[in-house]
């Protein structure tokens, strides 16, 4: 049991690697990419590369209503949380993207007691408490003040913690593969449709400028494609299913402890590859959330010693 446990923790650190490389890619890919349609299109091959793999499931999903409903759900918050995050990573720096995204260890024990009734414990409102301080430091540092991509990536994170609360309580548990898959197809095929109502929106309301909704234009090139061919097979539909299928297995504290290392891996990314610095505001602030994501776990760890 233990070391079916640490498999499932090392390869969740697998799915927070993948994430992490996501931050560069994707920055570099909006130099010549709509947002809202740089999403489309990962997703919509998202969904193709699901369906090779687990086309079988197709099927069932009509037949378990169930299952269907888990994944609009799951779909539906999913697509919402990358939306978000990918429109406000081209107003922000990778770094602040990053942290403002592992905010979503931060919103879990929130929306764990007003939507699931499930009490935080008290090391967990501290986490809370840990993590607003380190938001306001970030949210205004010297040299610059709280954005809008700021904001959207915050959304998004606050999208994000609901599908992890779903994911862990709504019984998503001994699906097999063939479920997993099943799953994992609805969450990529709803997200690539959001983004087609999203751009038909734009079309009917004659948007033409780079205002929210945006316009369908991707230029083609070499950065372009390895972020869409990273983001959808390997972020995406590899990332998607061992998290769908491992997660359930896992504490939500030491999911919550895994996951923070998203903004950190990236964040060195974009300082190495990308020339980004954090000011000591931001390292502050970013510290904070960071520990602020790790408290509960930690505190959990020591006291069963």
């Amino acid at each position: 049991m233990e070391r079916r446990l640490l498999g499932a923790e090392l390869a969740l650190v697998g799915v927070t690697l993948l994430w992490a490389g996501t931050f560069l890619l994707i920055k570099r890919a909006l130099q010549w990419s709509d947002p809202i349609a740089l999403v489309t299109v990962r997703f919509a091959l998202a969904t193709v590369a699901a369906l090779i793999v687990w086309g079988k499931s197709v099927a069932s999903l009509w037949q378990d209503r169930r299952l269907l409903r888990h994944g609009m759900v799951l779909g539906v918050t999913f697509g919402i949380g990358f939306f978000l995050q990918t429109w406000g990573l081209l107003h922000t720096t990778i770094a602040r993207s990053a942290f403002f995204t592992g905010t979503f260890v931060v919103f879990v024990p929130l929306l764990q007691r007003i939507v699931w009734r499930r009490h935080p414990t008290a090391r967990e409102w501290w986490g809370v408490a840990l993590g607003i301080i380190g938001i306001a430091l970030l949210s205004n540092p010297d040299g610059g003040s709280f954005n809008r991509g700021d904001a959207a990536t915050l959304l998004g994170a606050l999208a994000w913690s609901y599908y992890m609360g779903y994911m862990s309580y709504a019984g998503i548990e001994h699906l097999g593969s063939l479920g997993t898959g099943g799953l994992v197809l609805l969450q990529c095929g709803v997200t690539a449709a959001l983004g087609g109502v999203w751009h038909l929106a734009a079309h009917l309301l004659n948007v033409s400028d780079a205002s929210f909704l945006g316009r369908f234009s991707i230029t083609w090139n070499l950065d372009v494609v390895i972020a869409v061919l990273y983001t959808s097979i390997l972020a995406s539909v590899l990332a998607t299913y061992i998290q769908t299928r491992l997660q359930p297995g896992v504490s939500a504290t030491r999911v919550a402890l895994i996951f923070a290392l998203e903004p950190v891996f990236a964040t060195l990314l974009g300082i190495v590859a990308n020339g980004e610095r954090l000011t000591q505001r931001e390292t502050i602030g970013a510290a904070a959330i960071g520990a602020a994501a790790m408290l509960p776990a930690v505190v959990q760890h020591s006291q069963q010693r």
